[in-house]
């Protein structure tokens, strides 16, 4: 977003776009692990597939998608590795040939900046178990908690369910809620409605970027006893956020 002096790390909230001049701070959570799988960019990305939801040209419209060009204005910015890491994806990770324009990240806030990198979910959803592209699409209408885990096992990240408490956790990493907080991006400015220094309003970030689905496996976790709950422990919602219907939900 800004030029900035970013310390903790990742790639902003899956969930939070940004409609004005925002709050980023940090790093990619990723990094500190061994990488199994390359990241592969947001061409041909279809997992959001149900109306309303924050994916392909809807996810244009959102910073989040050209927050390298919109925030990043000087050469010095776009090779800040301390300014790239909440503002691109990917940084000095590895990435599929081609992906990567500009050389060791990926421009902009993908959608693997949050649910880290695709290539090994990317083929579970095209060549399930090598049956096919239609493989996963029955797996996950006869079993969806099995199509959710096998997508888990293979690097699909989803904040308040398999890798932070909360949602909110997770947009911590490069946003901030303190004014004060001494991470926060010293270009960040003030608000132009409030005066005051920009930070995060979660509620209302979370609010206007909601891109959960309504789908099979919600209605499965509707129904889910408590022993069942127990048996898929790490693959079912943890934060109480999720309790709340998403935005394409009837």
């Amino acid at each position: 977003m800004f030029g900035c002096d970013l310390r903790r790390f990742f790639m902003i909230c899956v969930v939070i776009s940004l409609t004005s001049f925002v709050v980023f701070q940090s790093n990619q959570s990723f990094g500190a692990e061994k990488q199994m799988w390359k990241y592969v960019g947001n061409a041909g990305c279809k997992c959001h597939m149900s109306k309303g939801c924050f994916e392909g040209e809807e996810y244009k419209e959102r910073l989040h998608s050209h927050t390298f060009k919109e925030r990043l204005k000087t050469d010095e910015e776009k090779s800040n590795p301390e300014c790239l890491k909440c503002h691109a994806t990917a940084l000095d990770m590895k990435i599929k040939k081609d992906k990567s324009k500009l050389g060791n990240f990926i421009e902009d806030v993908a959608c693997e900046a949050c649910h880290g990198p695709g290539e090994g979910y990317e083929d579970v959803k095209k060549n399930y178990n090598k049956k096919g592209k239609d493989a996963f699409k029955e797996l996950l209408e006869k079993d969806p908690m099995t199509a959710r885990k096998v997508q888990f096992d293979a690097g699909l990240v989803v904040a308040g369910v398999n890798k932070y408490n909360t949602i909110k956790e997770q947009c911590l990493e490069c946003h901030w809620e303190d004014a004060n907080d001494k991470n926060k991006c010293p270009k960040a400015g003030n608000d132009e409605k409030t005066g005051k220094p920009k930070v995060m309003d979660f509620k209302e970030y979370f609010k206007k970027d909601d891109h959960r689905d309504n789908d099979r496996i919600d209605d499965v976790l509707a129904k889910m006893s408590d022993d069942e709950k127990k048996k898929w422990k790490g693959y079912i919602e943890q934060d109480p956020l999720f309790k709340t219907k998403p935005s394409n939900a009837h």
